[in-house]
């Protein structure tokens, strides 16, 4: 068939398209872009949900869909899901393959170095948070994680190096800040200790602060709801907060055992 004006149609240019054969290189597969980001993203839903192994079949699928070797950002996806489900090993592929396509991809390498030093193979994990950090070097978690690495290794000076760059990036980073403070703590640097373990308990407290009045808010927006939708919004945010300051409160109390700890050595009395 034709157009009304002897144009072609749509169904015969994709035919002759089709039918085209690349010179420089007749295996190379096209793709469908929109479908591997659908697939991709009810992926990601489903991780959410708490379903890695219907999340992997979706991540299969959107595969089939992707140009050349694959999309890095599925096997990268892959490999949360399979971490999920505590297949270590699967994961760790999912990441190399997501790296071999994107060499500067700087997420995979923090995430690969994760599983890696869970293996304690810490030079394969040291030499993956260094190239994360040489591509995005303003990542405080990937500072925090190679510290993490270097003070598994007995390197307590390294790791309070890259404990301070995670701060200094991140001042409110809970993690890093206590970090730190034991990192000061294990080389008898007690003002600096308590210092930065000071300044944890503040952020965690913050944090629990933070979530009260989330709750606070979420409550009020349950109480105005006329629709089931927005009730199950406001409670699912109720839920979401309260498990937030659990988190939050475990912080506060053990940064603050860990900061009457470095005061006790200090000689001074420990904090109620």
């Amino acid at each position: 068939m034709t157009g009304g004006d002897g144009e072609e149609s749509v169904d015969d240019i994709l035919k002759q398209l089709n039918a085209i054969k690349l010179d420089d290189d007749p295996t190379t597969k096209l793709g469908d872009p929109d479908k591997v980001v659908n697939l991709m993203e009810e992926g990601n839903a489903l991780v959410q949900k708490g379903d890695p192994a219907g999340a992997l079949a979706k991540y299969r699928e959107a595969l089939e869909f992707a140009d050349g070797e694959g999309d890095p950002d599925v096997f990268f996806n892959m490999g949360i899901a399979h971490k999920a489900r505590g297949e270590t090993d699967r994961a760790i592929a999912a990441y190399e393959k997501a790296i071999q396509l994107a060499p500067e991809y700087s997420e995979a390498h923090n995430n690969l170095g994760n599983l890696l030093k869970d293996q304690k193979r810490f030079a394969e994990a040291i030499q993956h948070y260094e190239a994360s950090i040489k591509i995005f070097p303003d990542n405080p978690n990937t500072h925090n994680n190679l510290g993490t690495v270097h003070a598994m290794r007995g390197d307590i000076g390294k790791a309070e190096t890259y404990f301070a760059k995670a701060v200094g990036i991140q001042p409110t980073y809970y993690d890093a800040r206590q970090n730190l403070g034991l990192a000061y703590m294990q080389q008898g640097k007690l003002d600096e200790a308590e210092k930065e373990l000071g300044e944890a308990v503040k952020v965690a407290e913050g944090g629990m602060h933070y979530e009260r009045l989330r709750i606070q808010n979420a409550q009020n927006q349950l109480a105005k709801a006329t629709k089931p939708e927005e009730r199950q919004a406001a409670q699912n945010e109720i839920a979401a907060a309260q498990k937030a300051g659990q988190i939050a409160s475990k912080k506060y109390f053990r940064g603050k055992g860990l900061l009457n700890n470095v005061r006790i050595k200090m000689g001074k009395p420990a904090q109620p």
